[in-house]
């Protein structure tokens, strides 16, 4: 195979005097997928955003078909034929596929005047489509189609913008387990029909089954690239934090046996311009972690907000601890241990002008232990409470406890809001999304701390788009479909994935 994407010493140090890569180096062979494993800050996401040309690196060269590029900007990646697909699609809900797929390139088929010539647009996307596979009716509205169509449109999106090199992050974060097997299907024959993908994850199984060759990121370097039929998960995983990585086995923890409820929630429905949530009732027991699968965007969002107090109108009854707390405020409910890991770490769960101390201390600042006197926090008390958050909960990239939030990556930013949240051993904890972002190390750590609470007494509500994830810590998994509750599976009678799957895409457990 032909050498079609090659960057050599890529180094970036940020404003902030972080160095996230040294002198890496990336070559691609054409027509492969190439896969980039890493822990959290690894550099993994800032190399693909210099090849992307949304990061300007402080040194080093790419080559492009042996030809030197100057990638500055992504408009000058998709002209060297780069695309990339993001975790959070950029398709517009309203438009039709068609619409969503030519959307920037609406110039290039102007047939007079200012018109677009829609049938000569839609013979090449069918083209395209055709050529891998795909059968997709370009008239349908996207906001009705599932995440797994969705996310094959932002791909052939790129491919119709001459996109040869495909760089995916996290691709199958979004997709039910019955989809995932349908994508990786699909990646092959784009493998086949010559297209070179970067595949970023941290789902090593995934790796495994499609890479052809696999690069370790580790403090910004690129340190090896393995043939994948020449190593091994072990490998890979030691090679990825420094030593030998020893997987434990998950065990499992004696289910609940507390037959006092810590949240009772009895047909609550959220309405905006139709149901968002629908005549949903279910409890949680003390110590009891139960789990909340489902496709992104059918109402788990809405469920956590409604417990926590920021879903105005909703209808039904919530109770916690035997005690109504429909008209209580947020601060209220925290009061009461009402605890929050939010879906969305930038917009919920951190204020990004401010330091590491004051985001660690949010929720606690009028708490006795954090005060001086009365009215006046004590510097030193919250110092050390950020300190202790950082040592416990393994958060790295902290100089200085006054230093900026934004110095930290993404998955350390996770752990910092993760270790606020759990440090207290508070009654109850909603944890959205608790992993995502996170290396597979760091989720072992994360688990085995939500199991330890739990076994103190801490009940669990887990909304989660990964399965294994939910399979592994929850006593019981309710799915989530369309906002109604689509089915409840027990760990007691072992977990179906293909069950769990079906209820998900509405194959199963849904009625209109």
């Amino acid at each position: 195979m032909n050498c079609i994407v090659e960057m050599k010493g890529i180094s970036k140090t940020f404003p902030n005097n972080i160095r996230a890569l040294k002198n890496a180096n990336l070559m691609l062979k054409q027509g492969e997928i190439h896969s980039i494993v890493g822990e959290n800050a690894a550099g993994k996401t800032t190399l693909m955003n210099v090849l992307y040309g949304i990061v300007r690196p402080d040194s080093g060269e790419i080559y492009i078909k042996g030809e030197k590029k100057n990638i500055s900007h992504p408009e000058d990646a998709i002209k060297s034929g780069i695309g990339m697909v993001h975790q959070h699609f950029k398709l517009v809900p309203e438009f039709n596929v068609l619409e969503n797929i030519i959307l920037g390139k609406e110039q290039d088929y102007i047939k007079s005047g200012w018109r677009v010539d829609y049938n000569k647009a839609e013979a090449a996307v069918k083209d395209i489509c055709r050529k891998i596979k795909v059968n997709l009716n370009l008239n349908d509205k996207t906001e009705m189609l599932s995440i797994g169509i969705q996310q094959k449109i932002e791909i052939i999106k790129a491919l119709f913008k001459g996109a040869e090199i495909l760089i995916l992050d996290e691709p199958t974060s979004v997709l039910a387990p019955n989809e995932v097997s349908n994508f990786l299907a699909f990646l092959k024959d784009l493998r086949e029909q010559g297209c070179t993908i970067i595949y970023i994850s941290h789902r090593l199984k995934e790796i495994f089954e499609i890479s052809d060759r696999i690069t370790v990121m580790r403090h910004g370097e690129t340190t090896k690239t393995l043939k994948t039929e020449e190593t091994t998960i072990q490998e890979i995983s030691s090679l990825m934090i420094g030593k030998e990585f020893k997987k434990k086995s998950p065990q499992q923890k004696p289910f609940a046996q507390s037959e006092s409820e810590v949240l009772k929630i009895l047909n609550l429905t959220v309405r905006d311009k139709s149901a968002r949530l629908e005549n949903i009732s279910f409890s949680i027991r003390e110590g009891e972690i139960l789990g909340i699968a489902g496709v992104e965007g059918n109402g788990q969002v809405e469920l956590a907000d409604s417990i926590i107090g920021l879903q105005d109108k909703i209808e039904g009854e919530i109770y916690y601890k035997g005690q109504l707390i429909n008209h209580h405020s947020t601060y209220q409910r925290r009061k009461l241990g009402v605890h929050y890991v939010p879906d969305d770490r930038i917009k919920k769960g951190l204020a990004l002008d401010a330091g590491m101390n004051e985001n660690a201390i949010m929720g606690y600042h009028k708490d006795s232990f954090l005060r001086k006197r009365k009215y006046f926090l004590d510097r030193e008390s919250s110092r050390k409470f950020t300190e202790d958050i950082v040592e416990k909960y393994r958060v790295e990239g902290m100089n200085s406890p006054y230093d900026s939030v934004q110095n930290l990556s993404g998955g350390n930013m996770q752990k910092l809001i993760i270790g606020r949240e759990m440090i207290k051993n508070p009654p109850f904890l909603i944890l959205a999304q608790p992993t995502v972002g996170l290396d597979f190390g760091a989720q072992a750590y994360i688990h085995q701390k939500i199991k330890e609470l739990s076994e103190k007494g801490t009940a669990f509500l887990i909304i989660s788009e990964d399965l294994d994830e939910l399979m592994n810590l929850s006593e019981r998994i309710l799915v989530l479909y369309r906002g109604k509750i689509a089915g409840e599976f027990s760990a007691v009678n072992g977990y179906d994935e293909k069950e769990i799957g079906y209820c998900m895409t509405g194959v199963k457990g849904y009625e209109e």
